[in-house]
């Protein structure tokens, strides 16, 4: 009888079909049954594929099935190389195969490669490093962050990025319906395997880009206990993680439980400590260097622009009717420069803090050969902070359905110097003592900065039955529910409604009489009865540091977001590697059905609720589910087996899905083909119909605000001259009440003017469809052995695209393209700014993405060189080549987005055409050590018509350093230095700075932004 097969150590990165015989071994099936290879590679693995079939089937059933651990143990040297130790099916297919080879191709990292990473524990560190992935969420994500880590596979968004933990969906972390890498437990990670091109008809909706599968390890047995500790050369940056695992097996091996206990703790690092992110940097968009100049406009010591205020005051700005007036601390005020901006940036984080407690329990038991009862919990309490600077405040903030408006400010307030009051009186024009303030800014630096609290605890528990049926078939049925809650507190952020308020204030005389103007006796209350009834306190926000610790305990306030998650998912499936025969190998099929459940919920307070906060941005209640009902099949024919050619086989996969909502109806195939007319060389392609049904977020998100860019032409000089855009900016001007004289003024559409966007769900969108295709070649020369090369063409293109109309989109069908539906989705005050766009989520655009992979390894002993047998040297090469990245925001609209080798306001992070790493390891004994070369290739400015200070960043190339330590049979340690020389991030100010950057001026995701660290982790078991 044949017995369970394990592949031994694999490289890094490396594509699953380019392992070879000599990296299998044998050992022992339950119940004591042993083999070993003496025959050829194939016929060993084909005579095995009955009995690796158990469990196995196409739908959501793991796609690995338990084997029970070697009889021997492992050498140190040799532990946890990553290597599936149990049937040999690779991801993509549901059929046990006799071989590795697969027509998608498909990278494997091992547990062996994890550890050698630094601040592993965190696993988005190590897949951000994979040429496939565009790293978009992690750890040094602040603003935008979210306390979560995704994987995004060819930069088309990680929610056309499919997950999978042992095969089956993992649970989501809210309402965008998108795996949080937190909750996976890495210590348990066997391996990852990543496969590229569209696998709906295998596994379902999601799976455009690909597919990203975590492999934990079965059977285990013993006890383990291991940590990790990082830290930069500056003392910061720390992670520190100890785990503890223990498993035992059973009634001769026919049973098994085992549980993980997991705690990282990650402390912050501020943007105020590295050089290159103390300053918020500034760009003109003219081509000139960046500069750190003041920063935002939104300053503690308030400013304001009052149309004539500048010539009554006359203090050197009075000709220009858009230079703001700026407070000094006695209430005087003087013409605001760049160098009176705010810095914004020390107080924002650029490693986020993180406490994860996670906890993982895994189970079987071999009833007999047709029941195997199994289980799955986890659980994690995931705890992630986002900090920013203290909360900016102004006319545009969001405020309701609209925005917060003018201030009405007292002529005669002593909170201001004789000079403006004397000013202002010239302005009350009706002379009722006040004066409106159409526009102005500020911030509460007496609240300290804005925190984001997020707090996940999620679960997931899987009961399941597996066995055999007889006659070579197999089923395996399971339930699946997992649940995430987070609890988001929010500090810092302002009740808008008190703030308007406490800056309308009044003089009470001591019998109670309240007047705008001055009363002997009397005091500065809140002009609003009602509002001092309920306790207002005055609000002196006219120079730095006059907010009283009263006033700002009135204005400031905490808010909550609850946000829950739950997806049920209850499969069914059935398989048989070896149906029968037509003389090249068994025929294989695998069918069955499935049942998916998703559902969530936002529940916002009061205050973001209703709009009433000036902070962390505001929203409506999200609440929604649907629900999937599936059928699926998939079939394996091996057609010509060693006579005229080597081997030909082909394939073919199939999904009828059923949505409850819009979709309705959906349909998914795939078909491919193997053909290797020589051992040495396998040419394989597969072309798939992918889909992605809508999540619940972006079917029934409420209405919800966004600073997404301002995008007006009409200050522009066109305004004027261009007929047709004239009569558009004339027609908004005048409902609005603007006056059309500021048509073509530059500083209605200055870069401190950023209105905001209104985004809401759409329960009528229908499903995203994707073409997807790879073409391509496994070269493994007899010649030369033990080197392996893969060469893969991918093709990925995205029709219904799901998103709201970006801002700059809108602006650019209304004032370049003259579509009047959409100037209707833009708003202005009466100050001729716009306010507002509004955008619903819509199936409206497109995308195309295609490139070529390139993965190659290779080995050799050194033992004669060296005189050590064990002596070893060897490289892991993996590059991908992006030749393209194209993203239509409105199919119909002209414009296209190119993102490839192109970073920006329109792209994001950057999207190099050229990445790889490359990895050379030299063994001896029981030492190795292990340089990897990450490269990222030059990328330039996603926009022609703007000349930006950053137009080109270079190439980076960053080199880690690992060397391991096998001390003892049952101890292992690694000590390793990440950046070793230290390299910096480029630069580029970020867009709300005018710039084309991100955060803390660069893209901390894809760019190292802490510097050289060195980490050491040790192991040990026994």
């Amino acid at each position: 009888m044949c017995g369970i097969c394990r592949i031994s150590s694999g490289a890094e990165f490396r594509d699953v079909s380019t392992m070879k015989q000599s990296e299998f071994s044998c050992g022992p099936r339950h119940k004591g049954e042993n083999v070993v290879i003496n025959r050829s590679f194939e016929t060993a693995l084909r005579c095995g594929a009955a009995s690796l079939a158990i469990g196995l089937a196409l739908g959501s059933a793991p796609v690995f099935a338990q084997a029970a651990p070697p009889a021997t143990a492992i050498p140190a040297a040799q532990e946890d190389t990553g290597a599936p130790t149990g049937d040999i099916v690779v991801t993509g297919s549901r059929i046990a195969r006799p071989d590795l080879d697969g027509t998608s191709p498909v990278s494997v990292v091992s547990s062996q490669d994890i550890a050698l990473k630094a601040a592993s524990t965190n696993i988005e560190n190590v897949l951000n490093d994979l040429p496939q992935v565009t790293a978009t969420t992690s750890s040094t994500s602040n603003n935008p962050g979210g306390g979560v880590a995704t994987v995004n596979l060819r930069g088309v968004g990680a929610q056309r990025t499919l997950v999978l933990v042992d095969g089956r969906r993992y649970m989501s972390y809210d309402v965008n319906q998108i795996v949080d890498l937190n909750t996976i437990p890495a210590p348990l990670i066997s391996r990852v395997e990543v496969l590229t091109g569209g696998s709906s008809a295998v596994y379902g909706s999601d799976a455009i880009a690909g597919v990203v599968n975590f492999t934990l390890k079965r059977d285990f047995s013993g006890v383990e206990a291991g940590s990790s500790y990082n830290v930069t050369e500056k003392g910061d940056g720390q992670v520190w993680d100890v785990y503890g695992l223990v498993g035992a097996n059973f009634d001769d091996n026919r049973g098994n439980v085992t549980l993980l206990v997991d705690y990282t703790k990650r402390k912050p690092t501020f943007a105020g400590q590295r050089s290159f992110s103390t300053n918020a940097l500034n760009d003109n968009q003219d081509g000139t260097p960046l500069y750190a100049a003041g920063g935002s406009g939104s300053v503690p010591q308030g400013r304001i622009l009052v149309p004539g205020l500048n010539a009554a005051l006359n203090n050197g700005c009075a000709a220009s009717a858009t230079a703001y007036q700026v407070f000094n601390q006695d209430g005087s005020s003087k013409c605001y420069t760049a160098a009176d901006g705010y810095n914004y940036s020390p107080v924002n984080y650029l490693q986020v803090p993180q406490e994860r407690f996670l906890v993982s329990a895994m189970g079987q038991y071999e009833i007999n050969e047709h029941f195997t009862p199994y289980f799955e919990a986890q659980f994690s309490n995931n705890r992630v902070n986002a900090q920013l600077a203290a909360t900016p405040i102004s006319q545009g903030t969001p405020f309701g359905n609209g925005v917060t408006g003018p201030l009405t400010v007292q002529v005669n307030s002593p909170f201001l110097a004789a000079s403006v009051q004397n000013a202002l009186r010239t302005l009350d024009t009706n002379g009722d003592g006040y004066v409106t303030v159409p526009t102005w800014n500020y911030r509460t630096t007496a609240l300290g900065p804005r925190v984001n609290e997020d707090e996940r605890n999620a679960f997931r528990v899987v009961a399941g039955m597996k066995g055999e049926i007889g006659a070579g078939f197999s089923y395996d049925g399971y339930y699946m529910y997992a649940r995430t809650k987070n609890s988001q507190r929010q500090t810092g952020n302002v009740a808008i409604d008190r703030f308007l308020l406490a800056t309308n204030t009044a003089f009470q005389g001591p019998d109670g009489t309240i007047s705008a103007f001055p009363i002997t006796g009397g005091t500065v209350v809140c002009a609003s009865a009602a509002a001092r009834a309920a306790g207002c306190v005055p609000a002196n926000i006219f120079g730095l540091n006059n907010l009283s610790a009263a006033a700002a305990s009135y204005i400031g306030i905490g808010a909550t977001n609850l946000e829950t998650y739950t997806t049920q998912v209850a499969n069914f499936s059935v398989t048989n590697p070896n149906l029968f025969d037509l003389g090249a190998g068994g025929v294989g099929v695998a069918f069955g059905a499935e049942w998916r459940s998703e559902a969530g919920a936002v529940t916002p307070d009061q205050y973001l609720a209703s709009g009433n906060v000036a902070g962390f941005n505001p929203g409506q209640p999200t609440s929604g589910s649907y629900s999937v009902r599936e059928f699926f099949g998939e079939i394996r024919v091996p057609l010509l087996a060693n006579t005229f050619i080597h081997r030909l086989e082909l394939n073919g996969a199939a999904r009828a899905t059923h949505y409850s909502n819009a979709p309705g109806n959906v349909f998914t195939w795939a078909g491919g083909a193997e053909l290797a007319p020589i051992p040495d060389i396998t040419f394989r392609g597969q072309y798939q119909r992918a889909i992605r049904g809508p999540s619940v977020y972006e079917l029934f998100l409420g209405n919800t605000v966004s600073f997404n860019g301002n995008a007006d032409q009409c200050g522009t000089a066109a305004a004027v001259t261009n007929t047709q855009l004239n009569a558009i900016c004339r027609a908004q001007f005048a409902a609005a009440g603007a006056p059309a004289t500021l048509i073509g003024n530059a500083g209605i559409q200055d870069v401190s003017v950023n209105p905001l966007t209104f985004t809401g769900g759409n329960a009528n969108l229908k499903e995203e469809v994707a073409n997807t295709y790879t073409l391509g070649g496994v070269f493994r020369p007899t010649f030369l052995p033990r080197f392996s090369l893969t060469v893969d063409y991918y093709n990925i293109k995205i029709k219904g695209y799901i998103g709201a109309v970006p801002t700059q989109s809108i602006g650019d069908l209304c004032f370049k393209s003259f579509n009047q539906a959409y100037c209707n989705l833009i708003s202005r005050n009466s100050a001729g700014q716009i306010e507002t766009f509004t955008s619903t989520n819509q199936n409206t655009g497109g995308l195309k993405t295609s490139g070529i992979d390139v993965t190659a390894g290779y080995s050799q002993p050194l033992g004669a060189l060296l005189g050590a047998d064990d002596a070893r040297l060897g490289f892991s090469f993996s590059g991908t080549r992006l030749l393209v990245n194209d993203f239509t925001p409105v199919v119909g609209d002209p414009k296209v987005i190119r993102c490839a080798g192109h970073f920006g306001a329109q792209c994001g992070v950057p999207t190099p055409k050229w990445r790889h790493t490359l990895r050379t390891t030299l063994g001896l004994g029981q030492i190795s050590a292990s340089l990897q070369w990450r490269y990222l290739g030059a990328v330039t400015d996603d926009d022609p018509t703007t000349v930006y200070a950053s137009e080109r960043f270079k190439a980076q190339n960053y080199f880690d350093l690992t060397t391991t330590f096998d001390a003892t049979e049952n101890f292992r340690l690694n000590i390793g230095v990440s950046n070793l020389f230290n390299k910096q991030p480029p630069l580029a100010a970020s867009t709300q700075n005018g710039g084309n950057g991100e955060q803390s001026n660069t893209f901390p995701t894809v760019y190292d932004v802490l510097g050289r660290s060195f980490f050491v982790s040790g192991k040990l078991k026994f």
